[in-house]
Order: C-alpha cells, then sequence, then structure tokens
C-alpha cells in the first residue's frame, strides 16, 4: 500500500518496528526521572513566588512592582517575626484628574498575614494635577490602604498648597485617588494675607474647594497704606473703617472657600471686627483677586525658592441678611445687606437702612458712599427720613422772665413770629433723596422737603446743613460731643407754619445756628387770621424771640413794607359769623 502523505522523517516500516536498545531506554528512563523532579519543585516554588510577589511588593532591593495604576519601589527590606521593614519606601500613583501622587517615607512596615495595609514613618506625600497645581503634606508617622489608595496621617501634620495655603493639623484622612484631605480636630491655617483657625476642615483640590467648620476665626491682615503728604478729608457715616489698614478678625460656625471662583463664604452668624468696630449678619461672602504672579507654576518656583506667596486682594465683600455695625465711636447701621467695593471704592447699604449716633437718626432705602468723593447719596427709592437731636447745651429761649410773654400774633404793631415751640425739641426732616458732601461739610435734602420742629413745620424743594466734624450722624466731636450743625437753609418755595395759624412763605429761609437766627428772604408773605405783611425779608432772634420786617437792604431800589390787617374782637367775630354762608 502507497500514501500521498509526506513525513518530515523518512521512517520505513522496518525502522517503526524495531526495538530500541537496552541503552536507548535507559537514557530515556533518566530524562523522565529529571523532568519528574523539576515539575515537583515547580509545583511548590510558582505558589511561594505568587504570594510574595501578589502580597508584598518592597520585596528586594531596588525591585520595581506595578499593581495596577500604582508603582511601588524600596531601597532594602528587613524580613522579621512574620513582619516586612522596608527602608526608604515610594509609592506612585494617578488620579481622576489626569495627575499624579507619590508617597514616601524613612520606613514601613508590612505584615505578611494582612498586606493591604502599610505602616510609615516620616512620610511626605505629594498630589498634584494636570494644571501644575500641588498639595504637599508630611507628618511624622501613619498608614496607607493599598486596595482603597487612601492615606492616614497622625502627628504634627503639615499640609501646604500651590495657592499659598499652609495648614496644620493633628489628624488627617487623605484620599490620594480622589485628592481630598479631610481633618475632624482642630486645625490652623496660614495664608499670605492671615491664618485661620478651625474645629475641622475639607479640602477637594480638584474643584479648588476647602470647607471649615466648627468656630470658624479668621484674622486678615491689611495692606499697610503709605503716609499721604495731604491728609484726607474724614470719610462721613459708616464708610471710614473699611478704609483702614488694621487687621480683620471673623467668626463663624463655617466658611467655605471656592478657589476656581474666587470668593469664600462664611455661614450661620457672621461676627467681623476691625479697629474696634464690629459687624454682624447671618452671612458673609468675600470675593478676592490673586496676583497676575499668583499662579500654581509661579507659586511652586516661589515655595520652592522660599519665597514669601503674594497675598490675594480683597475686592468686594458682601452682608447678607441682619447687618448689624457699631463702630468705636458708638455709631450704629443697621440694613438687610452691606456691599463694599474696593475696586470702585463704593459701601452700599441695602433695604431698611437706619443710622444712628446720638440720638441723630437717618433712615431710608438704600445709601451709598463714594470712598473717593467722600460722597453720600440716599438714592430716590422711598422717602428719607432724618431724627435730629439738640445739642443738650441749648438754652430755651422761654426760660428768661422777660421771655415769657408769649405773642399775641400780628397787629399793626408788631410783626412778631412766634419761634417758641421749637426750643429744645428734636428736627424731624423727611425728603425724596438726601446728599451727603463730607469734603464740603454739607448735607443736601432734595425733593418735597419736610421739616419739623415743635409745632413748625417748613416744606421747600431742597434743604442745605451745613455742620462742623463729621456728617450729622458721622463720628462724635471732641469738643461737643457730637457732630455740630452750623446752619439750615431752605431753599424753593418755602411754607413755614407755626402754632396760632400763623404762616410765611418765601424764596428761602436761613437758620443760623451760631447767632441763633433765623431769615427768611425773597418775597417774604407773612400771614395769620387774615392778616398779611409783606417785605424783602423776616429776621427772627430766637434768644428773645423777637422779629422784625426789613426792606431790600443794601439795592439801589427800597421797597417799602407793605401790610393788611383785620379789625380783631367781638364786633368782628359778629361781622365774619353775619357774612358766612349759610
Amino acid at each position: 500500500m502507497t500514501s500521498d502523505v509526506h513525513h518530515p522523517f523518512d521512517l520505513t516500516a522496518r525502522d517503526f518496528l524495531k526495538s530500541p536498545s537496552l541503552k536507548d531506554r535507559e537514557q530515556s528512563l533518566k530524562r523522565a526521572r529529571s523532568h519528574s523532579k523539576l515539575v515537583s519543585r515547580l509545583r511548590i516554588a510558582l505558589p511561594i513566588l505568587a504570594v510574595a510577589v501578589s502580597g508584598l511588593y518592597f520585596i528586594s532591593p531596588k525591585l520595581h512592582v506595578s499593581i495596577g495604576n500604582m508603582d511601588a519601589s524600596v531601597e532594602s527590606l528587613v524580613i522579621e517575626k512574620g513582619n516586612l521593614r522596608m527602608v526608604n519606601p515610594k509609592l506612585e500613583g494617578a488620579n481622576k484628574e489626569k495627575g499624579v501622587y507619590v508617597v514616601t517615607a524613612k520606613y514601613a512596615e508590612q505584615a505578611v498575614a494582612n498586606p493591604d495595609i502599610i505602616h510609615l514613618t516620616e512620610i511626605k506625600a505629594e498630589m498634584n494635577d494636570a494644571k501644575k497645581g500641588w498639595s504637599r503634606l508630611s507628618a511624622p508617622k501613619g498608614k496607607f490602604e493599598t486596595k482603597t489608595e487612601k492615606l492616614q496621617l497622625i502627628g504634627d501634620i503639615r499640609a501646604a498648597q500651590s495657592t499659598g495655603m499652609v495648614a496644620h493639623l493633628k489628624r488627617a484622612d487623605v484620599n490620594m485617588k480622589e485628592q481630598i484631605v479631610i481633618s475632624k480636630v482642630p486645625v490652623t491655617v496660614t495664608f499670605p494675607s492671615g491664618v485661620l483657625d478651625s474645629h475641622s476642615m475639607h479640602l477637594n483640590m480638584p474643584a479648588s474647594e476647602v470647607v471649615f467648620e466648627g468656630d470658624v476665626r479668621v484674622r486678615l491682615e491689611q495692606e499697610k497704606k503709605p503716609d499721604k503728604v495731604k491728609p484726607e478729608a474724614p470719610v462721613q457715616s459708616f464708610a471710614k473703617s473699611f478704609k483702614s489698614d488694621q487687621p480683620v478678625n471673623i467668626a463663624a460656625p463655617k466658611l467655605m472657600i471656592f478657589d476656581k471662583k474666587k470668593y469664600a463664604l462664611f455661614t450661620g452668624g457672621v461676627t467681623t471686627e476691625q479697629a474696634g468696630s464690629q459687624m454682624t449678619s447671618n452671612d458673609l461672602k468675600v470675593v478676592y483677586a490673586n496676583d497676575k504672579k499668583d499662579n500654581p507654576a509661579s507659586a511652586d518656583s516661589a515655595r520652592d525658592a522660599g519665597k514669601e506667596q503674594p497675598a490675594s486682594k480683597l475686592s468686594l465683600i458682601e452682608a447678607i441678611g441682619d447687618v448689624r455695625i457699631v463702630t468705636a465711636d458708638g455709631r450704629r447701621a443697621n440694613a438687610a445687606r452691606l456691599i463694599y467695593d474696593s475696586v470702585k471704592q463704593k459701601l452700599t447699604l441695602d433695604e431698611n437702612v437706619t443710622l444712628t449716633q446720638k440720638g441723630n437718626t437717618l433712615t431710608g432705602k438704600r445709601m451709598v458712599s463714594d470712598l473717593a468723593t467722600n460722597i453720600t447719596r440716599f438714592p430716590p427709592l422711598g422717602r428719607v427720613h432724618g431724627h435730629f437731636k439738640p445739642p443738650a447745651s441749648d438754652k430755651k429761649p422761654g426760660s428768661a422772665k422777660t421771655e415769657k410773654t408769649k405773642s399775641q400774633g400780628l397787629s399793626s404793631g408788631s410783626a412778631q413770629f412766634d419761634l417758641t415751640s421749637t426750643s429744645g425739641k428734636p428736627v424731624n426732616i423727611e425728603a425724596d433723596a438726601l446728599v451727603i458732601y463730607d469734603t464740603r461739610k454739607q448735607a443736601e435734602f432734595q425733593g418735597n422737603v419736610k421739616a419739623s420742629q415743635g409745632k413748625m413745620t417748613m416744606r421747600s424743594k431742597l434743604l442745605k446743613v451745613k455742620y462742623s466734624g463729621e456728617a450729622p450722624t458721622g463720628a462724635a466731636d471732641k469738643k461737643s460731643g457730637g457732630s455740630k450743625i452750623s446752619s439750615i437753609r431752605a431753599e424753593g418755595k418755602v411754607l413755614i407754619t407755626t402754632a396760632d395759624n400763623q404762616s410765611t412763605t418765601s424764596d428761602w429761609a436761613l437758620f443760623n445756628v451760631a447767632n441763633q437766627t433765623v431769615t427768611i428772604g425773597g418775597n417774604v408773605v407773612l400771614s395769620q387770621s387774615g392778616n398779611v405783611i409783606k417785605g424783602d425779608q423776616l429776621i427772627i432772634d430766637l434768644k428773645t424771640n423777637r422779629s422784625r420786617i426789613v426792606n431790600n437792604q443794601g439795592g439801589t431800589k427800597r421797597q417799602r413794607v407793605r401790610g393788611l390787617f383785620m379789625p380783631q374782637g367781638p364786633d368782628m367775630d359778629k361781622i365774619k359769623k353775619k357774612s358766612a354762608p349759610q
């Protein structure tokens, strides 16, 4: 029988059937025994090697092992009583933000029975992100869990960030893969512009967010301002303290820092103190802007070179909810919201604004202070109300015996205008708007102005108040114990009414505080019960309560005083009754 199959070896039927020699059989048996011994040895050696490689990555000097996303190495190894003691171990891994982390230590110990836990001594760890931001931690001891890639640190821990923040704490749990640092024990944080203390910290590096909770206290160091050759005019009202270069202390139950959005939020009831002044609010938002050099790359270089980080600059402060301010000199302010814009140099109090100082009160819808020009405005969003208490040193005009006789009103021989009811009484003013020019020491009530004192009421389009010291609700005057009004001037269709149906209309009216005189001028018409006197000016001496009508003094054309007087008495009353419509 033939076959077309080709064999690589030339085997004939005779060779195939031929029996092997004795020598060949002995050599085959010897090779089989050697193979059996090798197989037996491998059955024992391979499992041991597998256990060693899978459980103990730090096996031998300068051994590198890859485990998942982590690489590990060690310089030397000592095996003692079932534990491995490693020298200079190093562990590297990747995080979810396309960055890397490295954990090194001087020593590490690992139990053969529990290879997932590595105890470390003199630890240094660093986490980096794709944008060159970093966090560096150091601690005397801790442990690393290989399965979860979590590092627990204990002792005097130092955690630094590329932003310039440095935290000091006693215990921290670090998720190396997620780049999250959590401490539930008191922590102290220093940064270029201040220091912070809190009961706990939660740092999320990828999100650039930090949350501090539990009696959070922050001390901010303000940038020292150079002395100016020309002194500034005093900043009126409550804006002055915001330009201070004194440190700011902030206390709150919780603080959240959102570094990507460049703002920090204090919540849960906030107290802010500076230079003896205090502000409380429900929440406080602080917006800041880093210096152009303050980026992760330059921060890394600065930190490595041992240079101080550039401080972040505050650009805006917003206090929200039940804002209350008490200044060092006793002034007070209440509002629903406060906004301080350091870039525009503006301070805004919004919603139900009330300012008080030594019995003086201003209320309005909104107050805006321009700190660069020292001008404060209550815009026409609602009526502005002012309540001003006269100085305690003022003497009542009616206190002397010669001044007790009350005016009998207008008569053919008198132009008496009675203002005795205003003596020692507070002044109430309301208007559509108010502007305070602190450099010029002048406050202007604008639009439908109504001022009242005692039984006297005055209406005008504009009321100008000049003062010494600061604004009427400003800081206390050193001599008088408060700001001092020097004059009050009303303009635009002035109407003054007093007791006993007395009234006067004019173009303007001026109250001189120093001279205790009231001058009413410009088309003056004084009337009472049908009696009318017209003239250029009505001058009232508040010390004697005497008044007189004068003509245009100093002018080229002198106008005569004109008067119309109605008879008084029982006969006149009968005439009025008869002439009255039935």
